[in-house]
């Protein structure tokens, strides 16, 4: 088990330092910023029978020239089983990412996403803690950023629209779908 998860981080290293050393993609306007953001959105596991739920995260990181690193608390909600009102599971997690980014023009960026997670996920029954349950997994998703510059906005700031997986949590994968703001630092 832990040789797996070496040989995982070693492999998300690796795909970190080939983007790295792969050259200038994004524009020198972002090169080398810190940002830091907040995102909600909704998060649905795969397990048929838990509601989707409301969700949000909190995020920092570091832009290179063409990758970023980042780290995220994520707190996926509290997901209801559909058929008792009175059994929930809430989850949240710390992810580690490397962020590939592709520069579509001065406004637009694409950015891929590799990383891993270490999450928790507490169940209730009748409102009292039932059971704990906690792991670490693969994450990988996709998404934009509309980036928004001007008078009012020094340094700079991005929308962001992200969807990301989150592999074995607790048994089943959750797909979230994120809307976000991101201060971007020069």
């Amino acid at each position: 088990m832990i040789l797996c998860k070496t040989k995982f981080l070693l492999a998300l290293f690796g795909a970190w330092a080939m983007c790295a050393a792969s050259g200038n993609v994004v524009a020198d306007s972002t090169v080398r910023s810190g940002y830091l953001g907040v995102s909600a959105g909704s998060a649905s596991p795969k397990a048929t029978h838990f509601a989707s739920a409301q969700s949000w995260n909190y995020d920092a990181g570091y832009r290179f020239e063409n990758v970023s690193s980042e780290v995220t608390y994520s707190y996926f909600g509290r997901f209801r089983h559909d058929n008792s009102a009175d059994t929930d599971v809430r989850v949240w997690g710390i992810t580690l990412a490397a962020l590939p980014r592709y520069e579509v023009n001065s406004w637009l960026e694409l950015e891929g996403l590799l990383g891993a997670q270490r999450w928790q996920a507490n169940s209730q029954l009748l409102g009292k803690h039932f059971g704990r349950d906690d792991g670490t997994g693969a994450t990988f998703g996709a998404g934009v950023w509309i980036n928004i510059r001007g008078a009012l906005i020094k340094e700079g700031a991005a929308i962001s629209l992200r969807w990301q997986r989150y592999n074995n949590i607790s048994g089943t994968d959750i797909s979230q779908y994120a809307l976000g703001v991101q201060y971007v630092f020069h």
